[in-house]
């Protein structure tokens, strides 16, 4: 406002800019006087008196053009300095040349100008900010210049000037980073860090050939690659384990036929032992090969959520007919708590059927003898605040109670991974395959649903299922 203020008025002239001038435009009368006096045309006091009529004339004169031009200086570097100003009114010096109308004409292609270059540069910085990968761009001492959110959300606000050491501790991103400005190859890399919490990048590492005007030189893009490496190590111990599960029961059929073949071959005792032997493994090694058909057949139409009307309380008194021999085995009484008019799933039944069977058939394996197992169903609308069902207000509740050992605390936030065992050695004697209660995960998540389990040892462990509602 002041600066508009200032343009528009006449600006002040400096006293020696107007003496100076003065000075030289008068120089050529001064000449012609003295000519004048050494030819006796004039006397040296008329030439004084002319010299200052012509000195006052010409400072009369001067002195507005040379307003006229301090305004115009002022006007061009208060536009050099990115503020913003209206063009000045240039009365003398625009009047022979046009200056205002140039001037003016100078102010709207500027402002345009201007108005483009804040748009493309809005525009890129919206670009970088909602870009997914991490950008860090540096300086050659290795000082951060500028970051997008994606950064700033891992590492945290306010990364302008630090060193990129202290924000990323890795000795092989930094001397990666030293061999690319050093020699301007780019290149990529993937390392780790283990603060603040455990991750692994692909980084990619590229040179300016000439740094920018921000300082930048160095561009690093980075992507979080810790999920990929963590489905790679899950894959590769999924493989492992399932090879270990197969090739231990075959190992034991293919040794009790080496010994019905050889030494045994004769003993009637011995085949009828290996023989039952032989039937367990096999139904064990069928068992397992069920299991891992049924989570790669859950796996693969994961996307395709289910949504036939299913009726949880009949599911449950169905899957309870195929336990009676198991639970009487073990003194177990199986407990049903089941909400009366309880509203249908929406859901796929014979997966659902496999859920609740699944469930209870691990309350039977780890639950005590002589104790209870209580099968809970209930509308609920409180969940639990980890987990996160879209658009659901009421849903229902589908509860699975052992009395047991319990599970220790640090192995609950594994208990559902493939063949992830609390106790291996008891799991294998009691039968179990270690997919159980991946199968369970894998069809809970395709219906929408959650699972929830809660465990202390010495007492018990509780699996919460939560479905939801089927609405017509």
């Amino acid at each position: 406002m002041n600066d508009t203020k200032q343009t528009e008025q006449k600006t002040a002239v400096a006293f020696a800019t107007l003496l100076k001038s003065v000075a030289l435009v008068s120089i050529p009368p001064l000449i012609v006087l003295s000519i004048y006096v050494v030819l006796g045309i004039l006397t040296l006091p008329h030439m004084m008196i002319a010299y200052l009529v012509i000195l006052v004339a010409t400072t009369i004169f001067i002195y507005p053009f040379l307003a006229n031009i301090a305004a115009l200086t002022h006007y061009v570097t208060q536009l050099a300095q990115d503020k913003r100003v209206n063009a000045p009114k240039l009365t003398y010096v625009g009047a022979p040349f046009d200056l205002s109308q140039g001037l003016e004409n100078l102010q709207r292609s500027w402002e345009v100008k201007k108005q483009q270059m804040e748009s493309i540069i809005t525009e890129r910085e919206i670009l970088v900010d909602t870009l997914p990968d991490i950008l860090i761009m540096i300086n050659d001492n290795k000082q951060i210049v500028r970051t997008n959110r994606a950064a700033r959300a891992i590492f945290g606000q306010n990364l302008a000037q630090k060193p990129l050491k202290s924000v990323i501790n890795s000795h092989y991103l930094a001397d990666t980073v030293n061999a690319v400005i050093s020699d301007l190859k780019g290149r990529e890399i993937e390392f780790r860090i283990e603060e603040p919490v455990l991750r692994d990048f692909l980084a990619i590492i590229e040179r300016f050939p000439v740094p920018s005007a921000g300082g930048i030189s160095t561009v690093i893009t980075m992507n979080d690659i810790t999920e990929l490496k963590s489905v790679e190590q899950m894959r590769a111990d999924f493989v492992a384990n399932a090879s270990h599960e197969i090739r231990t029961p075959l190992a034991s059929i293919k040794g009790f036929i080496e010994t019905l073949i050889g030494p045994a071959k004769d003993d009637t005792e011995a085949r009828e032992t290996f023989l039952q032997i032989m039937l367990e493994q096999a139904d064990r090694m069928q068992q397992l090969i069920n299991d891992l058909l049924s989570l790669s057949k859950i796996e693969m139409n994961a996307n395709a959520i289910p949504t036939d009307p299913v009726d949880i309380g009949r599911v449950v008194r169905l899957s309870c007919e195929h336990f009676k021999r198991p639970l009487e085995d073990k003194q177990m009484r199986l407990v049903l708590d089941l909400h009366d008019n309880l509203p249908m799933v929406k859901g796929d039944g014979n997966e659902l059927m496999q859920v609740v069977h699944n469930l209870i058939g691990n309350a039977i394996k780890y639950g005590f003898s002589n104790s209870d197992i209580t099968v809970k169903t209930r509308i609920t609308s409180e969940l639990p605040a980890d987990i996160k069902m879209r658009n659901q207000t009421r849903v229902v509740m589908l509860s699975v109670r052992d009395q047991g050992e319990g599970i220790a605390k640090q192995h609950l936030p594994r208990l559902m991974e493939r063949f992830y065992r609390v106790d291996s050695a008891r799991t294998r004697q009691i039968g179990g395959t270690g997919l159980g209660l991946a199968i369970v995960k894998g069809i809970i998540i395709r219906h929408r649903g959650a699972i929830t389990v809660d465990s202390i040892v010495g007492e018990g462990t509780t699996f919460n299922v939560f479905l939801p509602i089927f609405e017509e």
